[in-house]
């Protein structure tokens, strides 16, 4: 009831009437923040998502709520016993997480929040938490904070995708794995963007130069970040929604280079070193070797880091035909539901209150 009729009082010049409810509020929160029935503990997490979401930008709000126990009770509740309420208090640290630590203006010292803290906070669940609801809900904040600017300047952004993705190439879940990957194309994105507006030399250079130092910087940017290395383990993952979206990111890379700057196909490229490892990994590729048979440290020949190598990769590959082999590999499965139903009859047998069940 109160968030049905919560926009209409934000929307309103009520200052009495916001605040009134505001200090109603808070006091409650605080006392079903720690209620011993998780499912209280859990949907009051939710609402406090919720009420960040719709009045974060009121002043107000801001004043009470950081005046409160709220947050405190919040971050306490990463540690909760229960994986549903740890997903929800990862989800609402990081709505949080625009006033207490990225909001402009909040001083940087003496502030009780952290940025580094809270990363780190984030970073430990996602990579030590035994349940996959907090680690999903961790990467699902990382792609929100990266979509709205959080993450500061390039230099750390780069910093902090490069050790979330090792991370999360290494997570048993595939559905963090695929957050992974969106988290990687929002990144590429947010480089192309930025490197579209920065590279404006003030010499009078010719468009063909300018392109050549756009593509360097962009696989330079891309290669520290460790990106390539989970993007082609990606592409031989077991689960082919993965394969599928790593091989858009890797498409829409590619198709931000100049042409002019896109080795043709010929030429001899088995004749290097880079050459032999890139026509090896594209053998690989159109084998389908499963990701634990697949070694990204560089220890068969290919260089995920060498921007040269990816340069090589991406004009050598064909990855419009890789792209519709996996399309065509997931379209049983994804539109016929019937090895689905034989699956499972054969997992529970033959019983046939189990058969019922199961139909």
């Amino acid at each position: 009831k109160c968030l049905v009729c919560w926009p209409h009082l934000s929307c309103s010049n009520n200052q009495w009437q916001q605040s009134e409810m505001l200090e109603a509020v808070f006091p409650v929160l605080q006392k079903r923040l720690c209620s011993p029935c998780w499912e209280v503990r859990d949907s009051s997490l939710e609402f406090l998502t919720a009420l960040i979401e719709n009045l974060e930008g009121k002043e107000e709000f801001r004043k009470s709520l950081l005046s409160s126990e709220v947050p405190r009770l919040t971050e306490s509740l990463l540690e909760d016993p229960e994986s549903y309420v740890r997903a929800s208090a990862v989800t609402a640290v990081g709505h949080l997480a625009s006033i207490t630590c990225f909001s402009p203006e909040l001083p940087a010292e003496g502030n009780q929040y952290n940025k580094q803290n809270t990363v780190a906070k984030l970073q430990e669940i996602l990579s030590t938490d035994s349940e996959g609801f907090p680690r999903r809900a961790v990467i699902s904040i990382f792609n929100m904070w990266l979509a709205e600017g959080y993450m500061g300047q390039l230099e750390d952004t780069e910093q902090f995708v490069s050790r979330v993705i090792q991370t999360v190439e290494l997570d048993l879940d595939w559905e963090v794995r695929l957050m992974g990957l969106e988290l990687v194309q929002n990144f590429c994105t947010s480089i192309i963007i930025q490197l579209g507006c920065t590279i404006c030399p003030s010499d009078p250079l010719s468009s063909a130069v300018t392109s050549c130092l756009h593509d360097r910087e962009l696989l330079r940017i891309i290669c520290r970040a460790k990106v390539f290395g989970f993007l082609f383990q990606s592409l031989c993952d077991c689960d082919r929604p993965l394969g599928q979206r790593a091989c858009q990111i890797l498409l829409h890379i590619r198709d931000n280079f100049s042409a002019d700057n896109i080795p043709k196909e010929s030429q001899g490229t088995e004749d290097s070193p880079a050459g032999h490892s890139i026509a090896w990994l594209q053998r690989t590729l159109r084998q389908g070797s499963l990701p634990w048979n697949f070694p990204t440290d560089g220890s068969n020949g290919v260089d995920f880091q060498d921007p040269e190598s990816m340069r090589l990769a991406l004009s050598t590959i064909d990855f419009e035909d890789l792209h519709d082999e996996l399309n065509r590999c997931s379209d049983h499965v994804e539109k016929s539901p019937q090895s689905l139903l034989q699956d499972i009859i054969a997992t529970v047998g033959t019983v046939e209150e189990n058969e019922a069940d199961c139909y």
